[in-house]
């Protein structure tokens, strides 16, 4: 058993003597990770959830609770409450995350330790290759990684199953039998009764090659992931250098950009978002949910803001005019105003009122050479279609367009008269 505790201590090698938190569910896996812990004297509180699904649960809260208090090591209890509107499973990780990094924050703790072992790495992956994903979910889980400035530690990823319930025994460290793990409800339970027990029938050294898998995949992954992250500047991908790299390079920098805006990544979403960037269209998207939007604007591409644009029709008043966040002036005083501050538009007549809009389809604009439409105007100067639709367009009440934020002026309408504006950002 001497292996298990010098897998335990090269993992944590770099963070000795740290202050660390360690979630306890009662289980083998879970014990034997607190008992090493304890017994190899590093700094632990541990946190032990309650998720009210079974009888034996309250009995799993003394258990641990006794197991600490007679050590002195911290002790913090949650009772999960969940609703009826999503999937279990995921609603208890998302809980379990949340009030790990409560008590993480509260303790000042970087770290945050987890007691999955090979068997869980072997299920992980068998999951992954299921439902598709990027190289490093294809690796399964990785004994550490960093994610906003926390670090998760998984310090018996490479420790088998057997090996902790022989420890346990053992050493006679308390422990309980998840009954719901015997269960086929949730898929890992199906791999682990159906799947797993085959596959190591048919090569007693599977955990082995699983584990040389693991490696071998986080290398790989490792090297794409630090030239994705050299490559994206700014949270933008250049499209003229996007071009020349590997697929395996493109693929990762679209994976790192869902990672970062916490999209959930599929085989299908990666590819669709691919060929959107190589395709020949300059102007694309992909909606990724109801807030953001996967943007292909020219020679960049980002995620952004999904942003409606209904049709607004805004009657200006002369004076100040305050437009959502856009203040915008309209002054037909001359003498009352500092002119070279303003927009100066020349005219014969107009039909007021004035209306201030975003762009329609069909818009048409006048030059002294002839008519264009705007669509093509913004085509040629290359404004990306997120910006397209949030422009800003002044015309008469004939529908005449006057003034397109900062890309056109109409100058044919005279020179008998002038009315000065300008818009700012509030």
């Amino acid at each position: 058993m001497e292996e298990i505790i010098d897998l335990l201590n090269q993992s944590l090698k770099h963070i000795n003597q740290k202050k660390m938190v360690l979630s306890v569910s009662g289980g083998v896996d879970s014990m034997v990770l607190l008992d090493i812990l304890y017994h190899q004297h590093y700094q632990i509180e541990v946190v032990h959830f309650n998720h009210q699904k079974r009888e034996q649960s309250n009995q799993e809260v003394v258990m641990v609770q006794t197991y600490c208090e007679k050590r002195g090591i911290p002790f913090h209890y949650f009772l999960l409450e969940f609703d009826d509107t999503g999937n279990f499973q995921s609603q208890a990780h998302q809980l379990r995350q949340h009030y790990l990094l409560d008590v993480a924050k509260e303790i000042k703790s970087k770290y945050i330790l987890t007691a999955h072992h090979l068997d869980d790495l072997l299920e992980s992956i068998l999951i992954k290759i299921t439902r598709g994903s990027n190289l490093l979910g294809y690796a399964g889980m990785q004994p550490i990684y960093e994610k906003a400035g926390m670090h998760y530690v998984k310090p018996l990823l490479y420790a088998k199953k057997q090996d902790l319930i022989n420890y346990a025994t053992k050493h006679k460290i308390p422990f309980m039998h998840d009954a719901s793990n015997d269960e086929n409800n949730y898929l890992r339970n199906r791999y682990r009764h159906a799947v797993s027990p085959i596959m190591k029938q048919e090569n007693p050294q599977l955990l082995e090659q699983i584990k040389q898998y693991n490696y071998q995949v986080s290398e790989a992954f490792n090297f794409i992931r630090k030239t994705s992250i050299k490559t994206i500047i700014d949270h933008q991908i250049d499209l003229n250098i996007f071009k020349t790299l590997d697929r395996a390079i493109q693929s990762d920098m679209i994976a790192y950009l869902l990672e970062k805006n916490n999209i959930e990544l599929n085989f299908d979403k990666l590819t669709s978002i691919k060929n959107m960037l190589l395709s020949k269209n300059p102007n694309q998207t992909y909606r990724l949910n109801q807030n953001l939007v996967f943007i292909k604007a020219y020679h960049k591409a980002y995620i952004d803001q999904y942003m409606t644009c209904d049709p607004v029709f805004i009657k200006l008043k002369n004076g100040k005019n305050t437009v959502e966040n856009v203040e915008f002036f309209t002054f037909l005083d001359e003498t009352s105003i500092k002119a070279e501050e303003f927009t100066k538009l020349c005219y014969n007549e107009l039909a007021f009122p004035l209306w201030l809009r975003h762009r329609l389809n069909g818009d048409m604009l006048s030059f002294s050479y002839g008519h264009k439409k705007l669509k093509k105007l913004l085509i040629d100067q290359k404004v990306p279609m997120q910006k397209r639709d949030q422009l800003w367009i002044l015309t008469d009440n004939n529908n005449q367009i006057l003034w397109v934020e900062d890309y056109y002026l109409n100058q044919t309408l005279g020179q008998t008269k002038t009315l000065y504006f300008k818009s700012k950002g509030v």
